[in-house]
């Protein structure tokens, strides 16, 4: 089954440009790297300060993968410093959707 999570977080205003830098580079590597998973990250339309990302593994297992991987270590750790409060996760159950899935 797969899992679901959206993180969501705001950044101080002066790392938006770098942290966006990081996003686009993330992305990447998750696109590269690791195939059982996905990564989407928009940035709030009204407050570009704060993001939302959505992550979608095949199972508990490539979850796991991604959350261990060194690219999401190197993400993080360009991610935290610049973080306003806590990254807020909260995992979903899909229910239905217009896309196909794996």
């Amino acid at each position: 089954m797969a899992v679901i999570k959206i993180a969501r977080y705001e950044v101080a205003p002066g790392s938006t440009d770098a942290i966006e830098s990081a996003i686009v580079e993330f992305a990447d590597y998750v696109q590269r790297k690791l195939g059982d998973s996905s990564w989407t990250t928009y940035r709030d339309r009204y407050d570009p300060t704060r993001y939302v990302s959505v992550i979608i593994a095949d199972d508990e297992e490539a979850d796991r993968r991604h959350r261990e991987a060194s690219g999401t270590v190197e993400f993080a750790e360009k991610l935290y410093p610049n973080v306003i409060g806590d990254v807020v996760f909260t995992e979903y159950d899909l229910v239905a959707s217009s896309e196909s899935h794996r």
